[in-house]
């Protein structure tokens, strides 16, 4: 069911946006925590999912983490003890599934929605399964915005690797040096810099700025 969104006018030109958007030929955006403010909700599905496993998930290492694909975070969790990541990924997922859609990033739809009115082509690269993401995008009416989605079965590695952000780019036919990518976590961060992007980080709502690039 798609939740209906007030019509959103086409941006005028912002000084600030404009300037993130110079000299750019595309714009590829991480999902989680970056296109949408889920962070709590997902948090809280995978702390209900490892309850009666006695795993318990610190909020600030969730923080840290939580741009690596679930099967990982689990691993990690789990340290020296094995637990049944097959049964746990999917629990979580229903989870999310059945709950309400998480609040949009307004300073990320600025830039989107920017970018579309410039005729810049936009993209997700996310270490998230498209099961979770697909839904998400049909519920908000996100699909003309963002008609290219790269997810975790789209690439052979998970981010930190630049995997994810690679295929956005070729799927839209830019150059990766070329590309604006933009992400909230420390994998995909690294993720985009090793692609050779140009990065903006989400950090309190706010789009920031990462300077340099990987040495390669």
């Amino acid at each position: 069911m798609t939740v209906n969104l007030p019509p959103q006018p086409v941006p005028a030109a912002d000084p600030t946006v404009d300037e993130l958007l110079q000299d750019v030929d595309g714009v590829v955006v991480d999902w989680d925590g970056t296109v949408v403010d889920n962070a709590e909700i997902r948090l809280s599905a995978l702390q209900q999912a490892l309850a009666s496993y006695g795993v318990d998930v610190d909020p600030q290492w969730y923080a840290l983490n939580c741009g690596l694909p679930i099967r990982e975070v689990i691993v990690r969790l789990a340290g020296p003890r094995t637990l049944p990541v097959e049964e746990i990924v999917p629990a979580s997922r229903r989870l999310l599934l059945n709950g309400p859609p998480p609040r949009l990033i307004d300073s990320t739809m600025n830039l989107l929605r920017r970018a579309e009115a410039l005729g810049l082509p936009r993209a997700v690269a996310s270490a998230a399964a498209g099961v979770l993401i697909h839904p998400l995008i049909d519920r908000l009416d996100l699909g003309e915005l963002l008609p290219v989605v790269v997810t975790a079965e789209s690439v052979a590695r998970g981010k930190p690797a630049p995997d994810a952000y690679l295929e956005a780019a070729r799927l839209i036919g830019r150059a990766p040096s070329r590309c604006l990518a933009v992400d909230d976590a420390p994998d995909g961060i690294t993720s985009a810099l090793e692609a050779g992007m140009r990065v903006l980080a989400v950090r309190d709502g706010l789009l920031v700025p990462v300077p340099g690039l990987i040495p390669g």
